[in-house]
């Protein structure tokens, strides 16, 4: 008896590790829907990058600050590079950037408009959202006080977190 209990417990476990499928895991890079990736470059010399001295970033119409980086951070300082959600639910987000340079605080518009594509990840992961046709728009201000001289689209197509989106020179 004891053989056979044996056998059974190896088959068992047989099943169950080898039912397992690819669909069935999901790792965290997978299911992610990603974020808009931003640069900045210096208007004088576009090749070359300029960090902003402090910004925190606002969609329009909310009291709370985007997150600008993985760990959630709302301000970043002496940064080169954000990474700020787009809407899932609407075809375009627009985001006040507040610049605070030597105690000044400057606020800029840009409106993003983009094509929502549901992808299908896995069984696990279910959908995520990628964006396609990206445009930026920037709203002028009338008192001439802008601190974002251009905005440049890199990549139209928002699919992964790693590549840069926009590069806005200043």
């Amino acid at each position: 008896m004891n053989k056979y209990s044996s056998y059974l417990l190896i088959l068992i476990t047989a099943i169950l590790f080898g039912s397992c499928e690819k669909d069935d895991l999901c790792t965290p890079d997978q299911a992610v829907t990603p974020r808009l990736v931003i640069e900045f470059k210096d208007v004088l010399n576009p090749l070359e990058n300029k960090a902003v001295d402090r910004i925190e970033v606002q969609e329009i119409g909310s009291s709370s600050f985007a997150p600008l980086d993985t760990n959630g951070s709302t301000t970043l300082s002496n940064t080169e590079t954000i990474s700020i959600p787009l809407r899932t639910d609407s075809s375009r987000t627009s985001y006040n950037l507040i610049l605070t340079e030597d105690g000044v605080l400057n606020s800029d518009n840009i409106d993003f408009n983009y094509i929502l594509e549901e992808v299908y990840v896995s069984r696990a992961c279910g959908f995520r959202v990628i964006y396609n046709n990206l445009v930026a728009i920037q709203t002028a201000e009338t008192s001439g006080n802008q601190w974002i001289e251009r905005v440049i689209i890199v990549e139209d197509n928002v699919t992964n977190n790693t590549d840069v989106h926009v590069q806005i020179l200043h």
